[in-house]
């Protein structure tokens, strides 16, 4: 049975308590980007050790000792000597217009050797995320516009005693649907202090090395994610934009995951589906192709038009949008949504003729289980959208 607008907007609001023990609850389960060969697929990072807090309490800054074995770190190089017997605590406050990168560097493959970021939620350190996974170096980010917040960066080896450098990096961040200044900036996608808030949340599949974004994609992204919210969406789920470097995410272990995604332009999401849910699954049955993976026409299954209209439709409007890749067979889907969404006000009019002009949504294999959103690496806050030359595979 097809549902009515009215009844998608209302299971939007009906799903949105259910938005934590999708997205980081004991239940969840092991997403892979179906697009990457099996024998390039790395090592994944591991789920937050504790439950991500759902409130934003008063009180951002913890006491002094808070965290057992803290102590205060400062901006730059901070030398850690890595003991299995005492994890190394960081502790930094950071202001409301601060992103901050816990990055942490040592030698050899890194086996046991784990970063987790922890959270100050006015009562207790929650973690926020937890990364175990490569060769030589953590990486994690963190940005809280509430309020001045206190972090934590703890670092376990479970087997080894070595020497390890923690680099802490500050730089303004604003959240919003422009960018201004210092636009093309590699900066970590920052975890998200509440999925069910920030409008975007991590998986099981998440390899946290590889969302490095310009500033202006990563703006973009959570813009999206904190307008879907509102709406009673579901967080969706970013997996690859770049690695740390700017290079092609899989390239430090000899095994890329993709064509492209280089220098931080390009991002895969999740689709949304007429359950609400916003998970990374295939819509269609697959075929495959001396191209890729592609939908068998006809066989499109549980896909919400309406609702990844209005998704796609926050990029668009940006102005810095020249291409998107998606499976022809949802295309379609996703223009005959399109049309639902301008009627219910949730699609600028404007926006409409993007939706179908074969660039801002366009075919590529290995495309039914997500969309990758490429965003123009020309300078300039505003401009008329544009497909800049040839079209790189993504």
């Amino acid at each position: 049975m097809k549902h009515s607008r009215r009844d998608r907007v209302r299971a939007w609001g009906l799903v949105a308590s259910s938005v934590l023990a999708a997205c980081a609850g004991d239940g969840a389960v092991t997403l892979l980007d179906a697009s990457t060969p099996v024998d390039a697929q790395v090592a994944t990072d591991a789920r937050p050790s504790t439950e991500v807090d759902a409130g934003v309490a008063p009180g951002g800054i913890a006491p002094e000792g808070a965290l057992d074995g803290e102590r205060a770190g400062a901006d730059g190089a901070n030398e850690l000597a890595l003991d299995p017997e005492s994890p190394a605590v960081v502790r930094i406050d950071v202001a409301p217009d601060e992103h901050v990168t816990f990055f942490l560097t040592f030698d050899g493959a890194g086996g046991g050797i784990e970063l987790e970021v922890l959270r100050w939620d006015g009562a207790r350190a929650v973690s926020l995320g937890v990364t175990d996974a490569g060769p030589e170096l953590r990486t994690l980010a963190v940005f809280d516009p509430s309020e001045p917040r206190t972090f934590w960066a703890r670092v376990t080896s479970d087997a080894r005693t070595l020497p390890a450098t923690l680099a802490i990096t500050r730089v303004p961040f604003e959240d919003g649907a422009t960018c201004e200044l210092d636009c093309a900036r590699l900066l970590q996608l920052p975890l998200p202090n509440d999925p069910a808030r920030d409008g975007y949340a991590t998986s099981a599949s998440t390899v946290f090395r590889y969302q490095y974004g310009r500033r202006d994609l990563l703006m973009f992204l959570r813009h999206a994610g904190r307008r879907l919210v509102s709406l009673g969406m579901q967080p969706f789920v970013p997996e690859d934009l770049s690695q740390w470097d700017g290079r092609t995410p899989g390239e430090d272990v000899g095994a890329p995951r993709h064509a492209s995604h280089q220098r931080g332009k390009d991002v895969d999401l999740s689709l949304y589906g007429l359950d609400g849910r916003s998970e990374w699954r295939s819509y269609c049955t697959v075929v495959r192709t001396d191209r890729g993976r592609e939908c068998v026409p006809g066989t499109i299954s549980g896909y919400d038009g309406f609702a990844n209209a209005v998704f796609f439709g926050d990029f668009f409007a940006t102005g810095r949008v020249t291409n998107c890749f998606l499976d022809q067979e949802l295309i379609g889907e996703t223009v005959s949504g399109a049309d639902e969404a301008l009627t219910a006000e949730l699609v600028a009019e404007e926006l409409l003729p993007m939706y179908a002009d074969g660039a801002h949504l366009q075919h590529w294999p290995n495309h039914d289980n997500h969309i990758h959103v490429r965003v123009s690496e020309a300078e300039g806050s505003t401009f008329a959208i544009v497909a800049e030359g040839a079209v790189e595979p993504p």
